[in-house]
């Protein structure tokens, strides 16, 4: 007895799997630009600096300077380790030519939550293959001061 596949099904399952690939490989992108903190910035710019001192209170800041613009992190649940946002703070406060932060009030805890996001894809005779991922967690924000020496 000798079996065979309908005419075309080779064709079909592999489009539907490239789709599958396809969509599966745009989560990945999506879900590794999620890993890493995103700054935002409203301010003042200088020419770059190499070297960004830290402050946790004002009177610890022995020169004149002016706040020359205000920095903080967006909350996201895989870019929420304090150590990597203080790294990317530092890096954006030296491209935007700061002297100095001010971590001023510590963190505010924000909760984030969703319903989720997902496909499914239909392959071969009626297999169906899918993803789908909801969350709540809680994050951290940094709000903080760019100092600009006199």
């Amino acid at each position: 007895m000798s079996y065979s596949q309908p005419e075309g099904y080779f064709k079909l399952k592999n489009k539907n799997i490239m789709k599958t690939t396809f969509k599966l490989s745009v989560m990945l992108i999506i879900f590794i630009s999620a890993c890493s903190p995103k700054i935002n910035y409203i301010g003042n710019q200088f020419n770059p600096t190499s070297e960004v001192e830290l402050f946790f209170d004002s009177k610890d800041i022995k020169r004149e300077y002016t706040v020359m613009g205000f920095m903080q992190n967006e909350g996201r649940e895989f870019a929420n380790d304090p150590e990597d946002i203080k790294i990317a703070l530092i890096e954006e406060a030296k491209k935007r030519g700061a002297d100095a932060i001010l971590f001023g009030d510590g963190y505010q805890e924000l909760i984030n939550s969703t319903d989720g996001i997902g496909f499914g894809e239909k392959i071969g005779n009626g297999d169906v293959l899918g993803l789908n991922s909801g969350f709540v967690n809680r994050v951290k924000v940094f709000k903080v001061k760019l100092i600009k020496y006199q």
